[in-house]
C-alpha cells in the first residue's frame, strides 16, 4: 500500500499542545520512539494508540554518550528493557495497521533511542529523563515537508 502522509511518534521533554506547529529545523527537545512511517491514520488507530499508552507506566531513562547519526548530532538514550518493550508494542500496533517505515532497520532490535541536539537545547550525558506522554507528529502538514504539526498527545499512567 502506498501512502503519501508521514508521521512519527516522539516523547517531548516538555509539554506541548495539540496543533502546535514548528519548522523541521526547530523541533522541541524530544526522544524518538517510532521513526518516520506512512499509514492511513484513522480514528481506530488513534484510539488503539490512546489505549496502548494509557496502559503504559511512565519510563525513567538516562542519557548516555553523544553520537552522530548520519550528519545529525544526537545524545543517545540508554536503552533499557521497559523502553524496548514499549517500542516493540508501538511497532507491532503500527505494522498491524499497515504502517510502512522509512528506515525499518531502526525498528525492533535496531531501535536506537536518541534525542537530537537542537539549537534550542540538548540533553547532556548523565541527565535523567522521564517519558510521561507520547505525541504523534504530522511530518507533512498541508503537504509542507518543511513544517511539523502535533496531532495528538497520549498520556501514560
Amino acid at each position: 500500500m502506498n501512502y503519501s502522509q508521514k508521521y512519527t511518534l516522539v516523547a517531548f521533554l516538555k509539554p506541548i499542545q495539540i496543533s502546535t506547529e514548528f519548522k523541521m529545523s526547530d523541533w522541541p527537545l524530544h526522544i524518538t520512539l517510532a521513526d518516520v512511517f506512512a499509514i492511513e491514520l484513522t480514528n481506530t488507530i488513534t484510539q488503539q494508540l490512546t489505549d496502548l499508552f494509557a496502559r503504559q507506566s511512565q519510563i525513567k531513562l538516562s542519557v548516555g554518550e553523544d553520537a552522530i547519526l548520519g550528519t545529525t548530532k544526537v545524545a543517545l538514550i540508554k536503552k533499557n528493557g521497559e523502553l524496548q518493550i514499549l517500542h516493540n508494542k508501538i511497532i507491532d500496533l503500527l505494522e498491524l495497521n499497515g504502517a510502512e517505515f522509512n528506515s525499518p532497520e531502526f525498528t525492533r532490535e535496531g531501535f536506537l533511542p536518541h534525542s537530537t541536539i537542537q539549537r534550542s537545547g540538548r540533553l547532556n550525558i548523565g541527565d535523567g529523563v522521564e517519558i510521561t506522554s507520547v505525541s504523534i507528529v504530522d511530518m507533512l502538514p498541508g503537504g509542507d515537508w518543511q513544517q511539523r504539526k502535533v496531532l495528538n498527545n497520549f498520556n501514560m499512567r
